[in-house]
């Protein structure tokens, strides 16, 4: 708890620094992975900072030995969820100085690579290392923009002929399906994780003529939101979801607040036309698989569809000691 009260109070003080500049000067090192702590969670990643197209917000972007592109390389970009950024999320105990400390590593980035995926995974705005915008907050339509600028700079990096596929976990799964609705999709295959996309929820607008505002202060994250994903006894032990809890206060101390959620009521399955894998675990309490069913029946005919059920598994599959079903 002293841990995580101190990386509070360096992101506050870091907020602070930030605030004197301009939203587009920031960097990484306005972040709390820009802190001393922070930055032991990027060992053994590349740090890249890509400009957003619209209004040049940096946005972070991470690569594994990725130093070399090459137009062959089966690329992947991956985003996060609601809460967290993708670096616990997805380099979980990476890194050559975890390895050196015998550390077993839960880096899904690893586990790709060695699939011969070239993974990248991007931070929204406001998460990890990608700096808050003047909203203080995330919007669905504006991570879907973002998306796009890092695909672009990803596909002028690899090469106009290299295949990128784009993958979303949980809320990230709701951002990527509304990214392969647009006209022309700029990958070729989708992946929906954990998605909890459900055609019966309906989000609210916000209203227009309220008086009393909405609080604008900051509101810490906590160790028990961190390891509330982990559900079933025997699946995790307890050391690796301390860890897990652990980097993820680390990245994101205080919790960034999604706005305009009714912008997700324009998700439809019937509108997306990249080959799509629908996956979650059986016993996932987010994802139902009577929703997920209506999620799979409901992608339309004419593009190749495949729906995975990992047995024995909830919503964090990918952290999970039979994490090498889902990465198979």
């Amino acid at each position: 708890r002293l841990a995580t009260r101190s990386s509070t109070v360096l992101w506050q003080t870091a907020t602070s620094t930030a605030q004197a500049k301009n939203y587009s000067d920031m960097t990484i090192a306005d972040t709390p992975l820009g802190t001393a702590k922070g930055s032991e969670l990027l060992d053994g990643l590349d740090v890249y900072c890509v400009p957003s197209s619209d209004d040049q917000h940096p946005l972070s972007v991470y690569g594994i030995q990725s130093s070399n592109p090459k137009e062959t390389d089966n690329v992947l970009l991956m985003l996060h969820g609601r809460t967290w950024s993708s670096v616990p999320v997805y380099h979980l105990l990476g890194g050559p100085i975890n390895a050196q400390k015998g550390l077993e590593s839960h880096s899904l980035m690893e586990e790709l690579l060695a699939k011969n995926i070239q993974v990248y995974a991007m931070d929204f705005r406001g998460f990890g290392g990608t700096p808050r915008d003047a909203k203080r907050g995330v919007e669905p339509d504006r991570c879907v923009d973002d998306v796009e600028t890092v695909l672009t700079w990803l596909q002028k990096r690899h090469g106009p002929q290299t295949a990128l596929s784009l993958l979303g976990w949980s809320q990230g799964a709701l951002v990527a399906q509304l990214a392969a609705q647009r006209r022309k999709p700029l990958f070729s295959k989708l992946v929906l994780y954990g998605s909890i996309y459900d055609s019966l929820i309906r989000y609210p607008r916000e209203p227009l003529y309220v008086t009393n505002k909405a609080t604008t202060e900051d509101v810490e994250n906590t160790y028990d939101a961190a390891v509330e994903d982990f559900t079933i006894e025997g699946t995790i032990p307890p050391e690796p979801a301390k860890e897990f809890a652990k980097a993820a206060l680390l990245s994101d101390p205080i919790k960034n607040p999604w706005k305009q959620l009714h912008q997700f009521n324009n998700l439809d399955p019937s509108r997306v036309h990249v080959p799509t894998l629908v996956v979650s675990g059986d016993q996932d309490p987010y994802c139902p698989l009577h929703v997920q069913q209506a999620l799979f029946t409901n992608l339309p005919r004419g593009s190749d569809k495949t729906w995975s059920i990992l047995a024995n598994a909830d919503h964090a599959v990918h952290l999970l000691e039979g994490r090498s079903r889902f990465a198979n």
